[in-house]
């Protein structure tokens, strides 16, 4: 988990840039970014948070496939799923297909939703939020 809000920012600025590695295409005409807000902005119970998988690690390995299993469920099951979680689902996919164990210097990040709530108790303001790029005029034309 992550320990501070600096480390947070930091860590938003390389998801999206790993982000950007992930085909326009695939996004099906719109980009997620994640960014910082305060937790007190929040309307709903639920953040989106950071846990970190060491992929160097037998025990690492094996949560890479749970996760990996969690993205294959979450693809068949969409339907099923909140915005929040489709949100989450279609960030991890992405990161999964773009990058690599080098990009995280074998520490791949997976986006959770966690309550805003247990945030607090553990003293934490601000946590992530998502925002939804639609691709319009040229850049959709010549897609």
């Amino acid at each position: 988990m992550v320990t501070d809000q600096q480390t947070l920012a930091a860590i938003a600025s390389r998801i999206n840039e790993g982000l950007t590695r992930y085909s326009d295409k695939d996004w099906n005409y719109s980009r997620i970014i994640l960014h910082k807000k305060m937790l007190s902005l929040f309307d709903g119970q639920y953040a989106l948070w950071v846990e970190f998988v060491s992929t160097d690690t037998k025990q690492g390995d094996r949560d890479l496939k749970t996760f990996s299993a969690e993205i294959a469920w979450g693809d068949r099951h969409s339907n099923e799923l909140g915005i929040l979680e489709i949100i989450s689902l279609r960030l991890n996919k992405a990161l999964c297909e773009s990058t690599n164990d080098d990009f995280w210097n074998h520490k791949r990040p997976f986006i959770r939703l966690i309550e805003k709530e247990k945030l607090i108790l553990q003293g934490f303001t601000e946590a992530l939020w998502y925002e939804v790029q639609e691709v319009k005029g040229e850049e959709f034309d010549n897609r």
